[in-house]
């Protein structure tokens, strides 16, 4: 039996709050931890309140995960730290997933246009079970070009460290800035065929100069979908 899982929630936005409040937290530790010369424990709290010219209490809230900087703040704290911005919001680069506690992932899940972005919580031992890496990220299929493999609401995960055609399966491509699912097939003599599993669409040959001149990028491979109300 397939679950549907809620993705607008107020309960879902309070987690993911508590989530990269808890996830700067730690980054924010990991990146002290690099920078050397800053002490554990109180002694830490003491040092950050001093060196970021905050009170002990805001100090105390960053580390623990029970508050974040203001937004402007970030450049310059992730300078004096010797990093960058985006490592102390998510971490290690490279990842559409990033464990935010001993028990769960998170998994980022967008639309077709990666405007807007909801998350998905996973417990590491499921990932797992489904044979899953832990860095997928998920894309919601707003289309009908193919089904039945894909219908309009399901979800699709795909390994966004792939970035090239390297056999036969399941591609999420993005093509003229839109992301889209296909199945890439290799032939011998056309090239490979780009297959919409809904009849009604008509297939594509794809080029090794289309893929050489970033015409149509290879955004990851697909490892899993999520079949929503079926």
């Amino acid at each position: 039996m397939n679950t549907v899982i809620p993705l607008d929630n107020q309960d879902d936005k309070a987690l993911r709050q508590k989530a990269f409040r808890k996830q700067f937290a730690e980054n924010l530790n990991a990146a002290l931890d690099r920078r050397g010369a800053i002490p554990v424990g109180y002694g830490r709290v003491t040092a950050v309140a001093e060196l970021f010219g905050v009170s002990q209490n805001t100090a105390a809230n960053w580390l623990r995960g029970d508050g974040v900087p203001e937004l402007a703040r970030l450049p310059e704290i992730a300078e004096t730290l010797n990093t960058t911005v985006e490592a102390l919001v998510v971490g290690a680069p490279g990842s559409g997933a990033h464990v935010i506690d001993e028990r769960y992932t998170v998994i980022d899940i967008h639309g077709g246009d990666e405007d807007e972005a909801h998350t998905l919580y996973m417990l590491p031992e499921a990932l797992r079970e489904i044979g899953m890496p832990r860095g997928v990220t998920a894309m919601r299929v707003a289309a009908d070009d193919m089904d039945p493999y894909l219908r309009p609401g399901d979800v699709v995960f795909y390994d966004p460290r792939v970035n090239r055609i390297l056999a036969n399966g399941v591609y999420v491509l993005r093509i003229h800035g839109a992301l889209v699912v296909r199945r890439i097939q290799r032939g011998t003599l056309d090239g490979m065929r780009l297959i919409c599993d809904n009849t009604r669409f008509g297939s594509e040959t794809l080029s090794e100069t289309a893929l050489e001149s970033g015409a149509i990028e290879v955004v990851g491979h697909v490892v899993g979908r999520l079949l929503v109300g079926r």
